[in-house]
Formats: C-alpha cells, sequence, structure tokens
C-alpha cells in the first residue's frame, strides 16, 4: 500500500519540478535574452531604460522568487515522503518484532 502512495507522491513533485522548468525554459530564460538584446543596443532611449529597469528589478526577481518557492515546495514534500517511508519502516519493524513474539509464545 505504502508504494502506491510513494508512486503518486513522486509523480507530484515530477509534477511540481515540471512547471518549475516550464516557466524557468519558457518564460524567465526568454526574458533574459530580451533584455540582454535591449542592454545591447536592440532598442535605445527612456523606455529601453525603464524596460530593462523593471525587467531585472520587479519581473525577473518576482520569477525568480515563484521558482525558488516552487522548489522549495518539492523540497517539502520529498522530505515528507521521506518521513512517512522512515515511520512506515519503523511500524513494520515493530509490528514484525510483535509478531515473532506471539509466535514464540504460541
Amino acid at each position: 500500500m505504502f508504494s502506491f502512495i510513494e508512486d503518486a507522491i513522486s509523480g507530484i513533485i515530477s509534477s511540481i519540478l515540471s512547471q518549475f522548468n516550464f516557466i524557468q525554459d519558457l518564460i524567465t530564460t526568454p526574458l533574459r535574452a530580451l533584455v540582454n538584446q535591449v542592454m545591447q543596443g536592440m532598442w535605445k532611449g527612456n523606455g529601453a531604460n525603464k524596460f530593462v529597469s523593471e525587467m531585472t528589478d520587479e519581473v525577473i526577481p518576482m520569477i525568480a522568487s515563484i521558482l525558488t518557492g516552487t522548489q522549495n515546495y518539492a523540497n517539502s514534500i520529498k522530505k515528507s515522503q521521506d518521513h512517512m517511508l522512515q515511520g512506515f519502516q519503523q511500524a513494520s519493524s515493530i509490528a514484525n518484532s510483535l509478531f515473532d513474539s506471539f509466535n514464540s509464545i504460541f
């Protein structure tokens, strides 16, 4: 039974990390590339400066914060999974010990 739960949790973690990669690959990386192009002279003037400033000071850090939160969430779920596995193993060990004691009596 625990194997089923463990597989489900692993699937959840995989899904979360997939979303992390989606945000990283399809949003953050292109935004950084666009900012670099603007900084290299693709667009000049006050509007370009304001764009670069907003992207580097607000938007990209906000996305990075979301990504960090996503990674922390996945890590917390993994930690919980590890604790559940440890608890299950301890409970199984105690149950087996009790079963052995019971068998030795009868």
